[in-house]
């Protein structure tokens, strides 16, 4: 059974969107939902592998020789053709990115169905997911077996971030 996106979901990827470097609490300041609950929609997206990661964008229109940071920074070739051939704004550059993220947010909507993939065995979750929660993370799986076998088998891990998990939550209050 896939996860569904709702209201709050769609709120808080939306606002990542627009700039991925925001706090938690900017977020929930954005949007109106409180900021646990921006973090705790925000964990959920990530543990069920929608979201891979927040990462930097780049205006190459602000760098002198754009061929070398293409280079360093491992951008396939047909980005960097696309990028040349596009037309340039006022400023002599267009960023190819806002673009994207435009597109990507226009699919993303209320309702949004995201395939779930079992933690242990790696297959499909058809029904309602089982879930394993310790310290701030979430692990979804497809039986009671799978999710038996996965806590026995990371018996000693899960201790560890537990440990870890409680003892910076004292830390930070």
């Amino acid at each position: 059974m896939p996860l569904h996106l709702d209201n709050n979901d769609i709120a808080v990827i939306k606002s990542l969107l627009k700039d991925g470097r925001k706090s938690f609490r900017q977020i929930s300041r954005e949007t109106g939902i409180t900021t646990p609950t921006v973090k705790a929609r925000f964990e959920r997206l990530v543990n069920i592998g929608f979201i891979k990661g927040v990462l930097p964008v780049f205006d190459f229109g602000k760098v002198n020789n754009t061929k070398d940071i293409i280079q360093i920074q491992n951008i396939n070739k047909d980005n960097a053709r696309r990028k040349e051939k596009e037309d340039f704004d006022k400023n002599g550059h267009k960023n190819i990115f806002e673009e994207e993220a435009y597109k990507i947010e226009e699919k993303i909507t209320n309702g949004l169905a995201i395939n779930l993939v079992c933690d242990y065995c790696h297959g499909p979750v058809l029904g309602k997911p089982r879930v394993l929660k310790f310290a701030d993370l979430e692990r979804f799986f497809c039986c009671n077996s799978c999710k038996t076998d996965y806590s026995e088998k990371y018996k000693g891990r899960i201790e560890s971030i537990k440990r870890r998990y409680e003892g910076k939550s004292e830390i930070e209050i």
